[in-house]
């Protein structure tokens, strides 16, 4: 799959669910609301057991309808067993070269996590295609409009506490975004209220949408 056809996945709508559980048990089902609802990528996480091996079955079980990538990668081993598990894209919590070494070697788009501007900076020049600021939520919108000022060029696609309510202002000015419990809501996920959780990923792509004027 090219490069350039994850990247328009990952940001259009831009919303993409960042998927952390204790367990694989009802990852098919969860996945599969979030497509219904109009999600199109979705991070798993190194932190749920058999997490390479949960993305590998799901990888060929959602073929053709959701491209999965693998998050909280934090050095080469991980990489490289996430790339061999089918992973469409890499994710990590602050800027790791050698992540984004083997994204590069295997031709996969990185989003490299930074705070500071440093480290922004630094994601942004070794070559991430997307810079994730983490966490979103200690500073919000105008810290990254502040980053904006001397980082015109960074795409940003900030983790961390957003909100449903955030979306529509957050995409005026980033690529993509990460959602985590706002949307993959653990209450949800527990009583198995599928439909539910379909209706608040409408409702996410819905308000990013929104926030392009599209």
């Amino acid at each position: 799959m090219k490069k350039q056809h994850v990247i328009k996945s990952l940001t259009d709508p831009g919303v993409v669910p960042v998927v952390r559980l204790n367990s694989g048990e009802k990852l098919p089902p969860l996945l599969e609301a979030l497509a219904d609802g109009g999600i199109r990528a979705v991070e798993l996480t190194m932190t749920i057991p058999g997490a390479t091996t949960l993305l590998r079955e799901n990888c060929r079980r959602f073929e053709g309808t959701l491209l999965l990538g693998m998050g909280t990668v934090t050095d080469r081993a991980a990489a490289m067993a996430s790339l061999e598990a089918g992973a469409r894209f890499l994710v990590s919590p602050f800027p790791v070269p050698e992540v984004l070494e083997e994204a590069k070697r295997a031709d996969v788009p990185m989003i490299a996590g930074a705070f500071s501007p440093w480290e922004v900076f630094q994601a942004d020049r070794l070559g991430a295609d997307f810079v994730k600021v983490f966490p979103f939520n200690c500073f919000g919108l105008t810290y990254l409009r502040d980053l904006q000022g001397p980082l015109p060029g960074v795409k940003f696609f900030p983790t961390g506490g957003i909100t449903l309510a955030d979306i529509p202002s957050l995409f005026r000015l980033v690529a993509g975004c990460g959602v985590g419990g706002a949307l993959v809501r653990q209450k949800f996920i527990h009583d198995g209220r599928w439909k539910e959780l379909t209706a608040l990923a409408e409702q996410f792509v819905a308000a990013a949408r929104q926030g392009r004027g599209a």
